[in-house]
């Protein structure tokens, strides 16, 4: 494998001359992925879908946090093999076939049985909705590693930001789609044709992943033991608080979106809204997020990540405002749109903030103890909001959530420095000073 390493002057020259390449079939995987996930919008059609198979709001909260679990948990278990790899695409491309196979079968379980009991087709979700997030989860550090090295750093906001507008343009086209399955067609085939479309549309986005051009590159980190690597990374938390209080940012805010799973719920028991509402809700969310990502991505570019991590929970507060506040069904929308904004902003700046605290050689371990820490309280989060929904009702769950994410939006804005403005800060400090 060394021997096929370019020398650093020739790696150098392979990345520019690639870039432009690397740039357009990335953001091509990343919109038809996000083309694929609108088909079957989680806070929307998934709930809707997940509440005709259980009336537990516990349950409907569980879908989100298996997603987000599977996202996030196994990262660290994959952290430290990515880090010894020359390239990631192989490692990449062999395992995201199963990433995307999981849909299929929710598919055909809709569209060939669908006298299935209803526990059982739950039970089905659930354990594909695991299957494909948890393999996502383990090619989180790779995926992320290989775009550290392909894309420039100038440029990863602006792909974020722009795969995001692009998937979220195709994907009101793709929730349009959905609305139409959901009018015409009965339960539960309806959702087996959005859960065909969501497969097919992730196949396409495979093909561009596969054509990524990375070249080899020896690793900067070391080889290190397994149990040694494991040992030292309380280690990276100690000696770097900055991005500890991040995590405590990001917590709270997580906990702030709780009730998110059950906006779409609260509508349909309190507002009496029907299943194609759920489609143009996820039409509302797509068009802003179109609308907004690149500007976020501009942003990111010019600004810093951390302010977009800020902006995520203060929109995130805004959203349960609203919520306690909607005297009608209309109002679902402009939470929904500022829900978009929330995720939107820190999808865009988690993916460029992460690399920035990892530096040269450490991206695959920041990238993974990010997700990995943070998969408890998004794995908490839903299913206490569920909790609560039962337990108390949905206003004082909103309630309770708003005083999260005003928590994380305060952390993040006064506790948290940018960690590409430290750098440049320990650069421009003489050595000995």
């Amino acid at each position: 494998m060394a021997s096929t390493a370019l020398p650093r002057d020739e790696y150098e020259v392979f990345i520019h001359r690639n870039q432009r390449w690397n740039f357009v079939v990335n953001l091509l995987d990343m919109t038809f992925y996000q083309l694929a996930l609108s088909f079957i919008y989680s806070t929307t059609v998934l709930s809707v879908y997940a509440s005709h198979l259980t009336q537990s709001a516990l349950l409907i909260g569980l879908i989100p946090a298996i997603q987000n679990v599977g996202l996030r948990l196994p990262q660290l278990l994959s952290a430290q093999h990515t880090e010894q790899l020359w390239r990631q695409k192989p490692f990449i491309l062999r395992w995201s076939v199963l990433e995307r196979l999981p849909y299929l079968f929710v598919a055909l379980n809709c569209l060939l049985w669908a006298s299935a009991p209803p526990g059982v087709s739950f039970a089905i979700l659930a354990l594909c909705l695991a299957a494909a997030t948890f393999t996502r989860g383990l090619l989180g550090p790779a995926s992320t590693s290989m775009l550290s090295k392909v894309i420039p750093l100038r440029r990863r906001g602006l792909l974020f930001g722009l795969s995001s507008a692009t998937g979220g343009l195709l994907g009101v086209a793709g929730a349009a789609l959905s609305r139409h399955f959901l009018g015409r067609y009965a339960f539960p085939m309806s959702f087996g044709l959005c859960f065909l479309l969501c497969f097919g549309a992730q196949a396409l986005s495979w093909a561009f992943l596969a054509l990524n051009r990375e070249p080899a590159c020896k690793p900067e980190a070391p080889p290190v033991p397994a149990r040694e690597y494991w040992h030292r990374l309380p280690g990276v938390l100690r000696d770097d608080p900055n991005f500890c209080r991040y995590l405590i940012a990001r917590t709270l805010i997580v906990l702030g979106h709780m009730a998110t799973a059950l906006y779409v719920v609260y509508g349909r028991r309190v507002f009496g809204v029907g299943d194609t509402f759920a489609a143009d809700l996820t039409i509302a969310v797509l068009i802003a997020q179109t609308a907004a990502t690149p500007l976020f991505g501009v942003l990111a570019d010019r600004r810093g990540n951390r302010l977009l991590a800020e902006m995520s929970g203060l929109m995130c507060a805004l959203v349960l405002l609203v919520m306690l506040l909607a005297p009608a069904s209309g109002w679902l929308f402009l939470a929904f749109v500022l829900m978009s904004g929330s995720f939107s902003s820190m999808f865009v700046g988690a993916q460029g903030i992460h690399i920035e605290f990892g530096g040269a050689g450490n991206v695959p371990t920041y990238v993974g103890l990010a997700n990995t820490l943070l998969g408890l309280p998004v794995l908490f989060a839903p299913a206490l909001g569920g909790w609560l929904a039962d337990a108390v009702g949905f206003r004082n769950l909103f309630i309770v959530a708003l005083v999260f994410a005003a928590a994380g939006w305060a952390v993040m804005r006064w506790g948290v420095r940018d960690p590409r403005h430290l750098t440049r800060e320990a650069i421009a400090v003489p050595a000995g000073e």
